[in-house]
């Protein structure tokens, strides 16, 4: 049975960060910006957008860089698979080089071949994932009891979903429309409180909407219309989490300028309103 050593949003500025190992495993999902990851087995940097997933391997060195001058916003979870990783202020998740101990580090589940059965990215993630990750995220910071268990049993579901999750083709974006559609997202996410119609985006970049949109999905995985949604969702949580702004308000940040229809928008993707949102955030 996994288990669980730290579980957390953050935000993370551009920044051209430092080689590092691992003694556990990490998730990291990208909600925003871009994140470059150099292994020293790759000749290239291996390139993670918004939906994307990094599955940082125990004992792997690796360095991340964060390229988007609005920086990233980044979703985590250590763990390992065997409940063999005990976080203490002496034992920490990242390896202090000056000072290795071999006998930390956790156990990769493999094949027959002896090869893991898990990639290092996972492009255009699941919803589901999604939420099991947020979900995680919640019961680690809430530490209610019980919560080891419910963080032991969603990270199953998650490990057990990307064992079945067959990765899309990787993309093929032209080069002459990628720089394009980085600016695009860096300023959706800055923005998302303009309309930003398909017709508006598509001009941008001077193509047609029908090609924006065929151009977009091959490089993010998703619509820009659930790309945009995903976005706001990701702020609205973030405003009810850590703000004591008016429901109303935050609709009208994230570009709702309709109170029923933000509510509405929410509890769909969520399975609660706002309000009820908040309401368990401020219990935990």
């Amino acid at each position: 049975m996994p288990s669980v050593h730290w579980a957390k949003h953050q935000f993370v500025p551009e920044m051209y960060g430092v080689t590092r190992r691992l003694y556990d495993f990490e998730f990291m999902y990208v909600i925003s910006g871009e994140m470059h990851v150099f292994f020293s087995d790759e000749t290239e940097a291996v390139i993670y957008n918004p939906g994307d997933l990094l599955f940082l391997h125990s004992a792997t060195p690796h360095r991340i860089q964060i390229t988007s001058e609005s920086g990233s916003r980044l979703l985590g979870i250590h763990f390992d698979f065997y409940d063999e990783f005990e976080l203490t202020t002496d034992n920490l998740m990242v390896v202090e080089e000056e000072q290795v101990n071999d006998e930390l580090f956790c156990y990769l589940p493999v094949n027959e071949n002896g090869e893991s059965l898990f990639m290092r990215k996972y492009p255009s993630i699941p919803v589901e994932i999604v939420r099991w990750m947020e979900a995680v995220s919640e019961e680690f910071t809430s530490a209610k009891p019980g919560f080891e268990m419910v963080c032991r049993g969603t990270v199953l579901l998650i490990i057990c979903a990307l064992l079945r999750h067959q990765p899309i083709q990787a993309r093929t974006t032209h080069s002459a429309y990628y720089e394009a559609l980085r600016d695009l997202t860096d300023e959706l996410n800055k923005e998302l409180h303009l309309p930003w119609p398909n017709s508006e985006m598509a001009r941008r970049l001077n193509v047609s909407e029908d090609h924006f949109i065929r151009l977009f999905k091959e490089s993010y995985g998703i619509t820009p219309h659930q790309y945009i949604q995903q976005m706001r969702h990701q702020e609205a949580k973030r405003y009810l989490r850590e703000s004591d702004l008016k429901v109303e308000v935050i609709g009208k940040l994230i570009g709702y300028d309709d109170l029923h229809h933000f509510s509405h928008a929410f509890k769909k993707w969520q399975g609660v309103s706002p309000r009820e949102y908040r309401k368990i955030c401020n219990i935990l």
